[in-house]
């Protein structure tokens, strides 16, 4: 039997959810602070959102929805457009490579495996930086990115689990 046009919606938007949970973060993180100090002070959200949902819900958010994170961080933070699309790329394509192993894995190692990813992919947007400005480019503003999102993560992370508690069946719905 055909599955009713209802039910298929209701499909769609279920699916939906952590792309717009993970916009809700994003824009919560990104308020404009007035002083340039605490402008450092942002950790990368989108980064910990992809790899949170590709981690423990892949077949909902893939790469486009890493896509449309990676082309709202390249917007919002006057980045050459395609850096953190990249990046967001290859955090899902680092999660989808260890997923297999690590889905159900405790809370401590899941945050353990993304200190390791998100080290390999801001270091690589950091050369995809240099390469594309063509000069040398300080590391510290990278390193304390990455020093401020490994701090966040609990608290993003404990977000996303209990949206996904919330709002999303605990079996795979097919489309």
């Amino acid at each position: 039997m055909r599955d009713s046009w209802q039910e298929r919606l209701r499909v769609f938007l279920l699916h939906r959810i952590p792309l717009a949970v993970t916009f809700a973060l994003m824009f919560l993180f990104c308020m404009p602070i007035n002083s340039l100090q605490q402008n450092y002070f942002r950790p990368l959200i989108g980064l910990i959102c992809v790899y949170y949902w590709v981690l423990k819900r892949g077949y909902i958010f893939g790469y486009f929805s890493a896509f449309c994170v990676g082309l709202l961080m390249d917007v919002y933070s006057s980045s050459p457009l395609g850096i953190n699309i990249l990046t967001m790329m290859l955090i899902v394509f680092i999660t989808n490579i260890s997923a297999r192993y690590f889905q159900n894995a405790s809370f401590g190692l899941g945050w353990l495996l993304f200190c390791i990813v998100g080290l390999v992919t801001l270091f690589l947007k950091w050369l995809f930086l240099m390469l594309y400005f063509k000069s040398w480019l300080q590391p510290q503003e990278i390193l304390f990115a990455y020093c401020t999102t490994i701090m966040f993560y609990p608290f993003v992370a404990y977000l996303n689990v209990w949206v996904q508690n919330k709002f999303l069946p605990q079996e795979r719905i097919n489309e």
